[in-house]
């Protein structure tokens, strides 16, 4: 699972996959879909936050010690489905205000409520946190050096590891497509303060990636494929899992 800081939590194509007319009505609509699946994430973010602000006044924390910020948060299924289902929402909403037409309206209103069943979902069943929060790592640089390989093409993602191994979400995947006698080189850039290492998962095609080092490389420490060529270690990572969850019900009343 992600953090809610690692980026977009839901994609266009998870929009589709509940709403099949979605893209047509963007096009004609001329709304953009990614910036509508930026502004929901804003949204939440901004009501989360206040339920985290109200959680931790509760329990006389000061919000300036910076515990359990958004940063801390896991995307579970629940805060998922609320971010599709507010998507969702205001491209309707935008739809029905362009033209008025009762269609959109009744798509609008559909997916106002199904974002605040998933709402209160979340709040019942708790928001998934992380005293460890690990950030999603960003696109490897991929290079080659003197080796064995043939030529081929290669696809890379990598983690970032915490203490006690904690992993956090895979990195998008980078590919390279190498032209003689080489050895496939990595390395994970930018690495976050809690980072005491990172993984390196690849293979010949853009799916099927597996952990290719035994142990966590060190940040800053360049891994090289090895004569063997690529190893079949543990599928890729999906994430950090959340460490507790804090029911906000009744924190915060909507509207």
């Amino acid at each position: 699972m992600a953090l809610f800081t690692d980026g977009s939590i839901s994609t266009i194509e998870e929009l589709v996959e509940y709403e099949s007319a979605v893209l047509d009505v963007a096009k004609t609509e001329r709304i953009d879909l990614t910036a509508k699946l930026k502004l929901a994430q804003e949204e939440l973010g901004i009501e989360l936050e206040a339920l985290l602000r109200r959680r931790q006044e509760s329990e006389d924390i000061p919000w300036s010690a910076g515990r359990r910020g958004l940063g801390h948060v896991v995307v579970t299924e629940a805060l998922h489905k609320w971010h599709i289902f507010r998507s969702l929402s205001l491209v309707y909403r935008d739809a029905y205000n362009r033209q008025l037409n009762d269609r959109f309206l009744g798509k609008w209103q559909e997916y106002d409520k199904m974002a605040d069943w998933a709402r209160l979902s979340l709040t019942n069943g708790g928001v998934g946190m992380t005293n460890s929060p690990v950030p999603r790592a960003a696109t490897p640089q991929l290079g080659s050096t003197a080796g064995k390989a043939a030529a081929t093409t290669y696809f890379v993602s990598v983690t970032w590891v915490a203490q006690g191994g904690i992993e956090g979400a895979p990195s998008a995947t980078a590919a390279l497509t190498t032209s003689g006698p080489s050895a496939l080189t990595v390395l994970a850039v930018d690495p976050p303060e809690t980072a005491t290492g990172w993984n390196v998962y690849a293979s010949y095609s853009p799916t099927g990636l597996t952990l290719q080092n035994d142990t966590p490389m060190t940040p800053g420490q360049t891994w090289t494929e090895p004569a063997t060529g690529l190893g079949k270690g543990k599928p890729t990572s999906c994430g950090q899992r959340p460490e507790m969850f804090l029911r906000l019900t009744g924190m915060l009343n909507r509207g």
